[in-house]
């Protein structure tokens, strides 16, 4: 099974496990409850092991100094201290939660994009950026510099010429500094470090352990060292979505079904490595996912089942 299928289910069975203890331990957890528990903890041996972790992780916040004055004016009883415990839980839970939903970063963002919309701001100097499926900017100009902090997605920034203001866009694990030119950002996320595509002009891309100078034509993706790999790249289809199409040629389905979940609220999992494997080429609409997986059914021997409206599993026929 590829990793990132891997990581997925595993991502998915903490999320349960936490919102289990989390119930189980709220003072109003019925019958019912713990019924429904027991027969999540049946259907996978991972979901015991994964549900120990987290109610260790709850026993845990137990031993938290709590400074003497905090505990005269909160003067709980027992029962109390457990429930303030759950709620840290939930808390915890729903903030990682909010933070996986882009809340946050809306928030911080002077621009931003929803899952599955593409958007076009053009900003005070006359530079226009392209902002992908849920991404999101903050614009920080100043007399000396122009300044773009990626906080998360993928963005297209076709900039206004000024020698005298470089244009940086910064993810916090890279920089792209550009004077005159047309390229995009993708900022760095559970599943990929940062990277940056160059369609016209040149961009010279920083991080810790490195630097280097792109052409036109050319991408430069981070490593887990910190250095660049460059290769060269057609970016015009790599950033079609800019035209609300999605471009692969010679794809493995796992990477194509990858993209399509960026514009879609929900999961697509893959079961097996053989669907995973198969190649694929072709145009879809990134505004109909629905169509693009009925579509690859139809031409690949595969079969695309939607469970509910939030998880798609395809698998090999």
């Amino acid at each position: 099974m590829p990793d990132r299928v891997s990581q997925n289910i595993e991502g998915r069975i903490e999320e349960e496990a936490a919102r289990w203890v989390a119930r189980l331990q709220s003072a109003d957890a019925t019958d019912q409850d713990r019924q429904k528990f027991q027969l999540w903890l049946d259907r996978d041996a991972a979901h015991q092991a994964a549900y120990d972790e987290f109610k260790n992780l709850w026993a845990d916040l137990k031993d938290v100094p709590i400074p003497s004055d905090r505990l005269k004016k909160l003067r709980m009883s027992r029962r109390a201290a457990t429930s303030s415990i759950v709620s840290i839980g939930i808390i915890a839970i729903l903030s990682v939660t909010l933070y996986r939903m882009g809340f946050v970063d809306h928030m911080r963002a002077d621009y931003y994009t929803v899952v599955g919309e593409v958007r076009s701001v053009t900003l005070a100097d006359g530079s226009r950026v392209d902002l992908n499926t849920d991404s999101a900017i903050i614009v920080r100009y100043s007399q000396g510099e122009r300044k773009i902090q990626l906080l998360r997605g993928e963005a297209f920034f076709n900039v206004a010429r000024n020698p005298e203001r470089p244009f940086t866009v910064d993810d916090s694990s890279l920089k792209a500094t550009a004077l005159g030119t047309q390229y995009s950002v993708s900022a760095a996320s559970d599943d990929s470090l940062g990277a940056v595509r160059v369609e016209h002009g040149r961009v010279e891309v920083t991080s810790r352990q490195d630097q280097v100078v792109l052409e036109a034509g050319d991408a430069a993706n981070l490593t887990a060292k910190g250095a660049f790999a460059v290769t060269k790249a057609d970016v015009a289809n790599e950033t079609a979505w800019r035209t609300g199409k999605l471009v692969f040629s010679s794809q493995p389905l796992h990477e194509v079904l990858a993209t399509l979940e960026r514009y879609r609220r929900g999961r697509i999992v893959v079961l097996d490595n053989a669907a995973a494997d198969q190649q694929v080429s072709g145009i879809f609409d990134l505004k109909d996912t629905d169509q693009a997986l009925r579509v690859l059914e139809e031409s690949l021997p595969v079969s695309v089942t939607h469970l509910t409206g939030l998880m798609v599993v395809v698998r090999s026929r």
